[in-house]
C-alpha cells in the first residue's frame, strides 16, 4: 500500500516540483497540498495521511504550530519538517512538537523520498504497536469484567476481589450497572476513597448521557 502524503509549503514551484517528483514513486501517493499551516491543518483532518511534510515558514500558521493542531486533528499522521534554516532552537521546538524527520532546504530527491520512506516505516511500526496496546487492553477488559462478575456472584468482599475490583473501575468500558453493585461492596468495607471515585464517575455518566 502507497504511503498516502500531505505536502505543506507557501512556495508554489516547490509545491508543483515535489508533486511532480513524487509522482514517480509508486510507494508514495500524494493526496493534498497546502498553501499555508491552516490549510495543511484542514486537508491532514479532511484526508488523514499517513505523513505529513511541512514547512516551518508559512502565513496564516507557521508549521510548527499546524504541526501540534495536526496531532489533535489526524494523531494518526506522522509529520516531518522542511526548512532553510539550521538552527538549533528550531531544530528542538520540532521536535518537542513530535516531528520525526527534519529536512534542510535545499534537499536532493532522493533525500526527500527516503525521509518520507523512513517516517512511514516509523508511523507504521508505531501504528503496529498501537493496535496490540489496544488488544492487550481489550482482553484485559474482558477478563477483568468477567472476574468481577463472577466474584459478585458468590458475594466475595476480600482484598483479593477488591483489588480487582479497583481495577476494573478504572477502565473506562466499566459497566455502570456493575459499578452501582460495587459502590455497595466499597460502602461495605468503609473504603471511602474508592466510593468517592465510584460517585465521581457516576456523576459525569449522568451528566454525559444527559447532554446526549
Amino acid at each position: 500500500m502507497a504511503v498516502r502524503l500531505l505536502i505543506a509549503d507557501d512556495t508554489a514551484e516547490f509545491r508543483k516540483s515535489a508533486r511532480a517528483m513524487l509522482s514517480l514513486e509508486r510507494d508514495i501517493e500524494v493526496v493534498a497540498v497546502a498553501r499555508d499551516g491552516q490549510e495543511a491543518v484542514e486537508l491532514a483532518q479532511k484526508f488523514r495521511p499517513d505523513v505529513a511534510v511541512m514547512d516551518i515558514n508559512m502565513p496564516r500558521m507557521d508549521g510548527l504550530t499546524a504541526i501540534k493542531v495536526i496531532a489533535r486533528v489526524s494523531p494518526e499522521t506522522v509529520c516531518m519538517i522542511m526548512s532553510s534554516e539550521g538552527e538549533r532552537d528550531t531544530l528542538r521546538q520540532a521536535m518537542s512538537a513530535g516531528v520525526r524527520e527534519y529536512l534542510l532546504k535545499p534537499f536532493t530527491l532522493e533525500e526527500f523520498v527516503n525521509a518520507v520512506r523512513r517516517v512511514a516505516a516509523q508511523a507504521a511500526e508505531a501504528g503496529k504497536k498501537a493496535a496490540q496496546t489496544r488488544t492487550a487492553e481489550l482482553e484485559r477488559d474482558k477478563y477483568l469484567h468477567q472476574l468481577v462478575r463472577a466474584h459478585l456472584q458468590i458475594g466475595r468482599i476480600d482484598d483479593e476481589a477488591a483489588r480487582a475490583y479497583a481495577e476494573y473501575l478504572t477502565r473506562p468500558s466499566a459497566d455502570p450497572e456493575v459499578m452501582a453493585t460495587l459502590a455497595k461492596v466499597f460502602l461495605e468495607r468503609r473504603d471511602w476513597q474508592i466510593l468517592r471515585y465510584i460517585c465521581v464517575r457516576m456523576e459525569k455518566l449522568a451528566a454525559a448521557n444527559k447532554q446526549h
